[in-house]
C-alpha cells in the first residue's frame, strides 16, 4: 500500500497513479463502518499548468470508489453505501500557504504538497467526507416494529405503549419512597 508520494514529482511527469487501499487498512474510516471487509479504489493525476503572471502551479485530481458497509439508522443493520468522490487540488509549499490561498480558490482545494505527501491520509479524509450523513435501507422496520410484527413482543409492553410515561410514574413514585438523609 503506498503510503507517500512527491506530489511535486507526480505534478511535473503528469503521472497517474491507480490503485486499492484495503478498508481494514484504513482505521479512521473502518471505526465508522459496520465492518471493514472489501477495498477502496483510488486513482490520483498530477499536472502543471503556467499561469498567466508565467508561475508553474502543480496540481492533482483524485477519484475513489468503493461499497462499504454501514449500520443503517433506522434498523442497525448492515446496509451497503456506494462511495464515491472526485476532488481537484491546487498544491502549494507550505501548510500557511494552503491556509491563505484556499479561501480564494473557488475550483479547487489548496494542499501542501511536498517529497512526502500521506496519499493514504488523503485517501482517507476524501472517502470519510463521502460517507452518508445518515445510512439507511430504502425499506426496513425498526427494531420495535419488527419483534412486534414478529409476535415476540415483551411481557408489559402493551402496557407501556398504553402509557408511555408508565416507567417515569414508577420511577417517581420509587423516589418519594426513600428516606433521604440530608446532612
Amino acid at each position: 500500500m503506498q503510503q507517500t508520494i512527491d506530489t511535486s514529482e507526480l505534478a511535473r511527469a503528469g503521472s497517474e497513479l491507480h490503485g486499492e487501499y484495503s478498508l481494514a487498512r484504513l482505521q479512521r474510516l473502518g471505526s465508522l463502518l459496520a465492518d471493514c471487509d472489501g477495498s477502496l479504489a483510488r486513482r490520483l493525476r498530477g499536472w502543471r499548468e503556467r499561469a498567466v503572471d508565467g508561475v508553474v502551479q502543480d496540481f492533482m485530481a483524485l477519484s475513489i470508489a468503493a461499497t462499504v458497509r454501514m449500520a443503517c439508522v433506522r434498523c442497525n443493520a448492515p446496509v451497503a453505501v456506494e462511495l464515491s468522490a472526485e476532488r481537484g487540488y491546487r498544491l502549494v509549499r507550505s501548510e500557511a500557504e494552503a491556509e491563505r490561498l484556499d479561501l480564494d480558490d473557488q475550483q479547487y482545494d489548496v494542499l501542501a504538497g511536498g517529497r512526502h505527501f500521506d496519499l493514504a491520509a488523503l485517501v482517507e479524509d476524501e472517502a470519510m467526507m463521502a460517507l452518508p450523513a445518515i445510512p439507511r435501507h430504502e425499506r426496513c422496520e425498526l427494531p420495535a416494529a419488527a419483534a412486534t410484527a414478529s409476535g415476540a413482543a415483551t411481557p408489559g409492553a402493551e402496557d407501556e405503549r398504553a402509557h408511555p410515561f408508565a416507567a417515569l410514574e414508577r420511577l417517581k413514585n420509587g423516589a418519594q419512597n426513600t428516606d433521604i438523609i440530608e446532612d
